[in-house]
Parts: C-alpha cells; structure tokens; sequence
C-alpha cells in the first residue's frame, strides 16, 4: 500500500489573493471600512479582511463576486471568521456572531453561529463555521437568496459594548464542499493517523478546519472518510477526537465512513466525545460502507449518534455513552458497555447469531428504550456474560432490556443466559414465546495433533452417562405422525427443543442416529426422519440417551454448547475424523459437567493412516 494521502474536496470561494471590494450589508452597516489587506491578522496564507467595531449596532464585511457560486447538495460553506474580544459579542441568541450570503449588499440572509457564548468564545478569536445553505436564515434583507447559487458571503456581528481600539472583526478564507477529510493509504511504519491529517490541514496554506490540532487532542467536523478512492490503513492509538459545535448543518453532517473492503482500520484508547451534545446540529456518527477490516479496541465514544457496523469489524472493551443506536452488523461485541443510549434500542442486532456476538457487555438504562433489539427469524440463542442495569421488568411498555421482535419459524425462542444477569423481555408480534434458561454453562471440546495444531472436521460425540439429570440408555417406543416426523414417547424426559438425542436399537435404521428434537410435552418429543420408515418402530429395546455434543469441530478446532444443568452430569464421548485425509483417531473421553463452571476439554487426535 502507498504512503498515507491526505486531501479534501474544498474549494475556495473568497481566497488569500481576493483583496478587493469588500463591502459592508445593508442594514450592518456601524462598522468601519473593511481592510482588504490586513496581513497582520491572516490565519490562513499572508492576507485577511478586517474591521473596527466601535459601535454596538450591526456590523457586517461581505465580498460580491463578478459570477455566482452554486453549491450542491450536502454542501456547506465555511468562513474563518471572528472577533478579538468576544467577551463583548452579544450571545448566540442574540446573534452575536453570523454569517451571511448574497446576491447583493442589499439582497441577503445570514444564520447565528456563535456568540460570547459559544466555543472558542470567550477565549479564542478565530473559529471555522461551517453552514448549510437550505437551513432557513434567522435574519434578512431584501430579497434573500432562495436557493443555492450566491454571489457574495461574508460575516456579521454584534455588541454589547463598543471596542474603540483596533480593527477586532477579521474574516480569512471562505471555501464551500461537502467539507470531507479524504484520507487514502498506509503502509508499515507509516499508517495513516489522526496527526497526518492535522498536519496537512493545519498548514498555513490550507487551514481546511476539518482535523485540526488544538490543546489535549484534535477538533474534527465534516466527513472523514477513510478509504476515499483506494484502500488505507489507518492505526492509531491514544488520541482524543472534539466533535466540533456546528449548529447549522443537517443531522448526518459530522461522520466518518470506511470504505473499501482491503481497507484496515485499528484504533485502540481513542475517544471521540462531542463538546456539545444539547445545542450541536450533528453530534457525529460512523458507518463501515464497506467490509473492511475494523478492529477497535478500549476506546470511547460519547454522546455522540449512530452507528453501523458490519461482520468483520471487532470491537474490544469500548464504552459507547449516551450515543444513537449501534447496529452491529454481525460485528463482534466483547466486554463493551453500553451506557445510558438515547436511542428506542440501544443495539439493533438483524438475527439471533449476530445478538450472541455480544458478550461480556453492560447494558445500562436511561429510563427509556431497550438495551438490545433482535429481528430477523426466530430461533435459539445463547447470550454470555452481559449485565442489565435499569430496565423494566418482562412486559411491553418499550424500556425491556431484551426486545425479541423476530418473526418465522417456531415463534419459539429458547434465550439461554450463559453467566452475567438475566435480562427483561418484550416479545414482538411475530414471537408466541421466549423461553429464558439462566444458569447456562458452556461444554467445548477442542481437537489438535500431538504437536498441537487444530484440527477442523472432526466428527465428536459427547452423550450422558449414568447418574445425572438427563436420560441415559432409557427405553422408548417410537412412531411416525407423517412421512418424516418420528414421534417418541419417553416419560419424564427432561429436555428441550433444540436439545439433541441419540437412539439406538430400532430394527429401522432411519430410526437410529444424533437428532434435534421437537418437545411437545414434558412425555414426547419429536424429530424428522429419512426414506419413511415403517410405523411404529420396532426393536428390543429401542433406547434413548441426551446428546450434550454432536458435530463437526471448526477452524479453531472446536465445538462448542451451551445450557443449564440441574445437578451435575456425567459424560462420556469419543472423537474421529475418517471422512478426508488426513485421518484420525482417539481415545474416549469421560468427565463430568457441573452446575456452574464451563468444561472445556482437549483431545489428541492420533493419525491413522
């Protein structure tokens, strides 16, 4: 990958070089004379306007061009613009500071940006404010400019108190774009970083005021963009990101996108917090576009609005506080918190298997909305380690920790809780019942080579011995209730949907095998068959034993299960991968799975051929 890139689609509108016939706006006029040639004051190149303010009426400095500037949609413009003593600009209330466009000096709008009120102010001077022109102007002229096309913009300001020295009210360059930091590759030793940014926009002949530094971190508005046109890597750690103020420009103004699929993104310890959270237009929001490879790890993100995740993002012991909703996309959740989110639901989550990608995370309530939405289709799922603070107890009022709002299949979920605290739960209309097992523990047994390697598609089998609370070597009778639904009748038998049985012993082999069972009532269950067999089965005896693990291990080498156990449960297995080469053989496995601590268990698998 190339060396980081750094650029922005800004395009100057009234430049360092533009030093002529500067004007002040009918109605603001209690200035003085504009000086279009103050280059004791120029924060960007050698060159700004300027303009004493004794006078507390309006004052106003506006430059009309020859031709007109037409902007596009999502485009704002920004002025570097203010006043060296704001302690005696009027409030943003009051319109102690704006900025204006023109078709002429007597034809304008402009909106209220700051005020003594207002960061930087009091303290600062200079401040980059960014306006979308479609936001109705709070103050007039004339015949205001309706649409997007302008001939002149400039700045206007208030006092409480006249400043009878100097020339106080400056303006630098003005541009106008979507306001996007572009930023583009990365390599080795030299990733694309926060501090590459600021260093090319803070250089005096750009001062974009998109990424700037300033004391204790860096103040960020516009759209950054990570992965513009070609991939990059970006890796950071230990920055703080200030969400810029920006009272007039629409919602979705301040975000950041990810972008191409080789792309990589790694942030660890970075925090991103919006200064003004109750009076700002955009408070900040991130969307991964496309699928790359995001890994965020101990960062924070506070108060700041939504966010849109997709499966190959990680996201590591992060705090979102007080943020917009967090759609995970299948991205996977680890020791998080969630703490007091604005939104109807806290995490939406699009199907059960992306909600179990959240584990060892905190959820806590505002007092209003869920902490965890679940759609897509109803089915069995396990939650590890999550912790539910503040939410409403089961019911349909809208402040449930978990809302299951699925549809399809059985209408049945089994919500397993792994360790952490048992949620709350509304139950959406697709939904008839959600069954909730707390106390789950997990029972993984991992298969490797006598050099330790993982070995993948390893067939195992973990059943119930003798002595605990699930069947073993029971005798049942069993019959088809249609072509491939074999219905077993086997008293007191213990277990649930989802569970999983093994039968021996049926003169009709259909019959025999490791089954997902269907309960039907605490006496039967059910599960589907092949090539229909004769009914009822016959064998003497036909014999039944629960299946804590039936399957194939993965590419780490595991399989794994989760639920409750009532009293503690012996276990017998075995394991053997004979289907592709390399095979493999072991020896059996025992041991017992207890109430409350997980059983993991590693097996050597043994060549064999």
């Amino acid at each position: 990958m190339a060396a980081p890139s750094y650029t922005t689609d800004l395009v100057d509108w009234i430049a360092d070089t533009d030093t002529t016939a500067w004007g002040e706006l009918t109605g603001a006029i209690a200035g003085g004379a504009p000086d279009e040639v103050d280059a004791e004051s120029a924060l960007q190149g050698t060159n700004a306007v300027s303009q004493s303010t004794n006078t507390t009426s309006l004052f106003s400095m506006c430059r009309i061009l020859a031709s007109s500037v037409t902007l596009a949609t999502n485009d704002v413009f920004l002025v570097w613009h203010g006043h060296g003593v704001a302690t005696s600009l009027l409030s943003y209330a009051s319109g102690g500071l704006r900025i204006a466009v023109a078709t002429t000096l007597a034809d304008w709008k402009a909106w209220a940006v700051g005020g003594n009120d207002v960061p930087p102010f009091p303290y600062g001077k200079w401040v980059n404010n960014p306006v979308d022109p479609t936001i109705t102007g709070e103050y007039t002229n004339g015949t205001p400019p309706a649409a997007l096309t302008f001939f002149g913009v400039g700045s206007m300001g208030q006092l409480s108190a006249a400043i009878s020295k100097g020339q106080p009210h400056v303006v630098d360059i003005i541009r106008y774009g979507r306001a996007e930091a572009r930023i583009n590759g990365g390599e080795t030793d030299n990733f694309a970083i926060f501090s590459g940014f600021a260093a090319v926009n803070d250089a005096t002949s750009a001062r974009w005021g998109l990424i700037q530094a300033i004391d204790g971190g860096y103040l960020w508005k516009g759209l950054m963009i990570l992965g513009y046109t070609s991939a990059v890597d970006f890796r950071d750690t230990n920055k703080t990101i200030f969400i810029q103020d920006t009272r007039k420009v629409y919602s979705t103004f301040n975000k950041i996108e990810i972008r191409q699929a080789s792309s990589r993104v790694d942030w660890t310890g970075i925090t991103f917090t919006c200064l003004s959270p109750s009076t700002t237009a955009s408070k900040g929001a991130l969307e991964m576009i496309d699928a790359a490879d995001v890994n965020i790890e101990s960062c924070n993100f506070i108060d700041m609005d939504t966010f849109i995740f997709l499966s190959t993002a990680t996201i590591n012991g992060s705090v979102f506080r007080r943020t917009g909703q967090i759609t995970t996309g299948g991205a996977t959740l680890t020791g998080c918190a969630i703490d007091r989110n604005t939104a109807s639901s806290a995490v939406l989550a699009s199907s059960p298997a992306n909600a179990a990608l959240i584990s060892a995370t905190d959820f806590t309530s505002d007092g209003t909305g869920h902490g965890l939405e679940i759609t897509g289709t109803t089915a069995d799922m396990t939650l590890t380690d999550d912790t539910w603070t503040g939410y409403a107890a089961d019911g349909d009022t809208g402040d449930e920790a978990v809302y299951v709002n699925t549809t399809g299949g059985t209408g049945v979920m089994n919500l397993t809780i792994s360790g952490g605290t048992t949620p709350s739960i509304r139950k959406g209309a697709g939904v008839t019942t959600v069954n909730v097992i707390s106390g789950a523990v997990n029972v993984t047994v991992k298969t490797t080579t006598t050099a330790g390697a993982n070995v993948q598609n390893v067939r195992v089998l973990v059943v119930a011995a003798a002595g605990g609370p699930f069947p073993f070597n029971v005798t049942v009778t069993i019959a088809r209730s249609d072509a491939t639904t074999a219905v077993v009748t086997h008293t007191a038998h213990g277990m649930a949907t989802n569970d999983k049985v093994q039968i021996k012993g049926a003169d009709q082999v259909d019959y025999n095998g490791v089954f997902t069972i269907t309960k039907i009532d605490n006496d039967s269950y059910s599960y589907q068959v092949a090539n229909t067999p004769a009914t009822p089965a016959t064998g003497t005896p036909i014999k039944a034993t629960f299946a804590v693990l039936s399957g194939l291990t993965d590419t780490n080498g595991e399989i794994t299960m989760s639920r409750v156990f009532p009293s503690a449960q012996p276990i017998t297995g075995k394991a053997r991968k004979s289907s592709a080469s390399p095979r493999y053989k072991t020896a059996g496995m025992s041991g017992t799975v207890s109430t409350s601590d997980d059983l993991s268990t590693t097996l050597q698998m043994i060549l064999d051929e």
